[in-house]
């Protein structure tokens, strides 16, 4: 018996002309994504349900084990082309969700099927306050479907202050740098087209360098120049960003300095705007901005209230109504679902009022029901709009928590 057995014999090293050429780099769709995400624990760090279960346009299926996302292989209502889109809108890219959908029903089969794109993308031409482009889906929907289109609703074109008319609603999320140019798209078409009003969200920034602070005062200033009546909701941490970085003195950047001064403006802070513009001016040595306030919304004559029908009143304590923008793993309307679910064993959510969803706080809703559920209680959710519908089915919340069908 050999004590040692033989040594294994090397491999022939490959001649240069038998090499197997490289693969090309896979693209990666938006369920993979989001599954590389959560799995990495970046973007959100999600609970299993316990259950597996396939229920029509759920993307996303869970089980006990292994603990990590099992992408599904059915599509419902969901094409590759929403998914992004979908993604894409929950990011704050008002405009590239839009040519993304646009595109999609016009030449990808499986998104020209989907009756929840179209509805999404009718979706954002309201946002956008694009009526003739909305007639002219509507149109090319009834054909398609042989069914009634959704209609434009007027009441959209009645808000003020928080929620003003004839405008679009544009979000900057993530750090303001040059590649926050693509989310301020919206509001130059906005200007080109001389649109009176609109709503610019700056919740969901988290920093800025110096090139992004200068990008947004100057879409600012222009809003300025043409007279727009902008509201610019919940900028209170960029301010807090901007005064940390203004007390530097000049080493704060001229950038952050000249984007404090026109949101002062905005805000119609005429005496804190002398004393900042006198400090701009020594520190810089250059002219600081004018005070060319914009008109002050909040002095139009506001529509007469009318009481709302006994429908759309809150019928009992187990609803809960979110609105805004629900960004982030622990937003307050999720502290608000769990004492509701606490007390009750059903509990309605209402989302009428909702404008956008990031992709955490969607993780972090779906944690939150899969939560209430292992109780023994029930979430419905109602009235969401289809293209923060099209965002909540992608991380996998089921299509039996929608109150309201879609198809």
């Amino acid at each position: 018996m050999a004590l040692f057995g033989k040594p294994s014999a090397r491999k022939p090293e490959a001649k240069s002309g038998d090499r197997k050429p490289a693969r090309e780099p896979k693209v990666m769709s938006a369920r993979e994504l989001a599954q590389a995400a959560s799995r990495k624990g970046k973007a959100v760090a999600l609970e299993p349900l316990g259950l597996t279960s396939m229920r029509g346009p759920s993307v996303i299926d869970w089980s006990t084990a292994p603990k990590s996302i099992e992408v599904a292989e059915t599509s419902g209502g969901l094409s590759p082309v929403l998914e992004n889109a979908a993604l894409l809108f929950a990011n704050g890219q008002d405009v590239a969700a839009r040519e993304m959908l646009e595109q999609g029903v016009a030449s990808d089969p499986e998104t020209r099927l989907s009756p929840l794109a179209w509805l999404a993308l009718f979706d954002l031409l309201q946002r956008a306050g694009d009526r003739d482009a909305f007639d002219r889906l509507a149109m090319q929907f009834v054909v398609g479907f042989e069914r009634s289109a959704p209609s434009w609703d007027e009441s959209a074109k009645a808000g003020t202050g928080e929620h003003p008319a004839g405008g679009g609603y544009i979000a900057v999320t993530g750090r303001l740098s040059d590649a926050s140019a693509s989310q301020l798209e919206g509001l130059r078409r906005a200007l080109e087209k001389c649109v009176p009003r609109a709503r610019l969200d700056l919740s969901s920034v988290t920093g800025f360098d110096d090139a992004g602070a200068r990008l947004l005062a100057n879409e600012l200033g222009r809003a300025r120049s043409q007279r727009m009546e902008l509201a610019i909701q919940r900028p209170e941490k960029l301010r807090r960003a901007l005064e940390e970085a203004v007390a530097k003195g000049r080493e704060g950047g001229e950038g952050a300095w000249l984007l404090s001064l026109e949101l002062m403006q905005w805000a119609h802070e005429q005496e804190a705007f002398d004393e900042r513009a006198l400090a701009f001016a020594i520190a810089f040595e250059l002219s600081p901005p004018s005070w060319e306030p914009p008109p002050d919304a909040s002095r139009r004559p506001q529509p007469v209230s009318v009481p709302p029908a006994a429908s759309s009143v809150v019928r009992d304590r187990d609803v809960v109504a979110f609105d805004g923008v629900l960004a982030g793993a622990s937003p307050p309307a999720l502290e608000r679902l769990a004492d509701v679910a606490a007390r009750n064993p059903q509990v309605h959510v209402d989302m009428r009022s909702v404008e956008r969803v990031d992709f955490v706080c969607a993780g972090a809703l779906l944690n939150a029901i899969a939560r209430i559920e292992s109780q023994g209680k029930a979430v419905q959710i109602e009235a969401v709009s289809p293209i923060v519908r099209a965002l909540l089915l992608l991380v996998g919340i089921s299509p039996r928590h929608f109150v309201r069908k879609i198809d």
